[in-house]
């Protein structure tokens, strides 16, 4: 078959369907799709709200409750621990198929009276205030965070402990701050994309490096600042001068360190031990084309934020997986799963559902544990399943149903709590034009008691009164964050602080993390040219250390990169920068 250019239906631009793509339609038995994969992942994305918290009534037990879902939500929406109970039953909520009305509408009328929950929290003690969490103990406000302890304000903390505001701090790392995208690392803070380092400061891409200050891409370092080696009295006379404890010190070690970055080649891509492949941040992994963030996938493409996936196409976060196709967190070895949300712990054939646990054969279901055959959540034979399928399917075909994930309208959230608003920003406005769905922040009913002017520069200046104030966020709301406006310290917050000299902070959590995404690619690509300049200095900032192939002359090996454009970068190729680094 040969590739074939559509215009998308959603945004009108158009897109390529490739020869493997129709193949893997026609394994699947699926049509092509009809939204390019850009457009087609923001609309699995309305479908996730990881960050956003709210009160509000259980519409099952009539507690007062933490969830994801708002007040006005139009789902009934319970309490997370009647959900995983016995209590529930999902099969009360059953309907018949009714073949003269269309799928979806449906599908919406039906999903909207099974009760979802409230949070997704499993086996974890102390952790009211958190969202997609298990085995976890003593969280507030972390996100997709697992088999962790006292972690505050961080996404992606997973095995690990005593980490804050960190985004993705994984494999036993612990005593981290504002660290985004570690492994395996302690007692440091501003590390990003680091792996096993300790005790340091400000790094950036460094493996195995202990006392280290303002630095990039070493490998098994001590004692060293700005890439430079010192005596360990010398590099603890320069840390000190900066008086990182005080936060006029902090922010301004900050400055100089991004401002250091850009003085250094950076890598293109990161494509590492994997063959094949298109996209960013890539590891371990084979035969795929437009993934990004993703680590042992094979023959897969579009997917986004995964990992141990095989034969699959668009998904957005999920790991474990075959065959899995427009779905998002899809998990533990489920297998030809297809437009689903939330379908895990080993689902096979399910198709339209949400929120499945060992299920399989399901189609349009909600909320099932350990069921098969079953359509709108009632339960068929074998027979009268397969049949009454294919049934819909033929509808659905003909109504240009089927191969299309759920509609935008059917997400449970406004488009600016989902993790679309994290990728693919819109305001209020261009939102509204495009008829997605957009909530109010609203006011919240506390005032600020104290602001920035108000606060010690320092940890040791603050006292324990700062528990009972209202510190008003710097941004007061003028951002494009979701900026709260104003913010507590928990007492736990206090306590790491003190344990490791911070100061405390004055942006609300929202606009912190927001900063913390700033430091990730975007998730497309686009073409350049290596930035190297041979004898001379690239970007007028860096001086080659080694001999390159092409000799003095500059590179101008045309290649492409996740890097936004007029970052300031200096961007070299995979050969030019492992000349450079290692």
């Amino acid at each position: 078959m040969q590739s074939e250019t559509r215009k998308c239906g959603f945004c009108g631009k158009d897109f390529e369907i490739l020869p493997k793509d129709f193949a893997f339609y026609a394994q699947i038995k699926t049509p092509p799709p009809t939204w390019c994969p850009t457009c087609r992942c923001m609309r699995r994305m309305v479908h996730r709200n990881e960050r956003h918290l709210y009160k509000r009534t259980c519409d099952v037990t009539g507690k007062n409750i933490i969830s994801i879902y708002r007040p006005d939500c139009p789902y009934a929406v319970c309490d997370k621990d009647y959900y995983f109970s016995e209590k529930f039953d999902p099969f009360s909520y059953g309907v018949k198929y009714d073949p003269g009305r269309k799928f979806f509408e449906q599908f919406y009328e039906f999903a909207k009276k099974v009760p979802l929950a409230s949070l997704f929290v499993r086996k974890s003690e102390n952790c009211a205030y958190n969202q997609d969490m298990g085995g976890s103990k003593n969280c507030y406000l972390c996100f997709r965070t697992h088999n962790s302890e006292n972690m505050l304000y961080t996404y992606r903390g997973n095995h690990s402990s005593y980490c804050v505001d960190c985004f993705q701090a994984i494999e036993h790392s612990e005593f981290l701050y504002e660290c985004v995208n570690v492994s395996s690392c302690g007692n440091s803070r501003f590390l990003h994309y680091c792996e096993k380092c300790s005790d340091s400061d400000f790094l950036y891409n460094c493996t195995g490096c202990v006392d280290c200050f303002m630095c990039t891409d070493l490998r098994n370092k001590q004692c060293c600042f700005k890439n430079q080696q010192y005596s360990r009295e010398e590099y603890e006379k320069i840390r000190d001068s900066y008086g990182i404890h005080t936060r006029a010190g902090q922010s301004k070690a900050l400055k100089e360190f991004e401002d250091f970055l850009k003085e250094h080649p950076r890598r293109n891509l990161t494509v590492v031990r994997s063959v094949n492949v298109s996209g960013d941040m890539i590891f371990d992994s084979k035969n795929c084309s437009d993934v990004f963030f993703v680590r042992d996938l094979q023959n897969c493409s579009h997917i986004w934020d995964s990992h141990r996936f095989s034969d699959s196409m668009d998904t957005y976060s999920g790991m474990s997986t075959e065959l899995t196709y427009e779905a998002t967190a899809t998990t533990g070895h489920s297998h030809n799963c297809h437009f689903c949300v939330r379908v895990y712990d080993g689902s096979r054939d399910c198709e339209y559902s949400w929120f499945l646990q060992a299920c399989s054969n399901c189609f349009a279901c909600v909320g099932l544990r350990n069921a098969e055959y079953c359509i709108f959540n009632v339960k068929y034979s074998k027979e009268k399943y397969e049949k009454l399928v294919g049934e819909i399917k033929l509808r659905m075909a003909e109504d240009k149903e089927y191969g299309e994930f759920f509609p935008l309208y059917t997400s449970p959230f406004p488009y600016n709590d989902t993790v679309a608003q994290e990728f693919f920003p819109f305001d209020e406005q261009s939102a509204t034009e495009k008829n997605l769905k957009w909530g109010e922040m609203g006011e919240k009913n506390y005032k600020p008691t104290i602001d920035e002017e108000s606060i010690p520069g320092t940890i040791e200046e603050t006292s324990d009164s700062i528990l009972s104030e209202v510190i008003r966020c710097n941004h007061e709301g003028k951002c494009t964050h979701g900026c709260t406006k104003a913010f507590n310290i928990t007492a736990d917050e206090l306590s790491f602080y003190k344990r490791k000299n911070i100061p405390i902070p004055i942006l609300c959590p929202n606009c912190r993390h927001y900063r913390r995404l700033e430091y990730r690619n975007p998730t497309s690509l686009r073409s350049t040219v290596c930035m190297c300049q041979g004898s001379n200095p690239a970007g007028g900032k860096y001086k080659n250390t080694s001999t390159h192939s092409h000799g003095p002359a500059p590179c101008g090996k045309k290649i492409q990169t996740a890097i936004k454009d007029g970052s300031g970068y200096i961007i070299y190729c995979e050969e030019c920068y492992k000349k450079e680094v290692y």
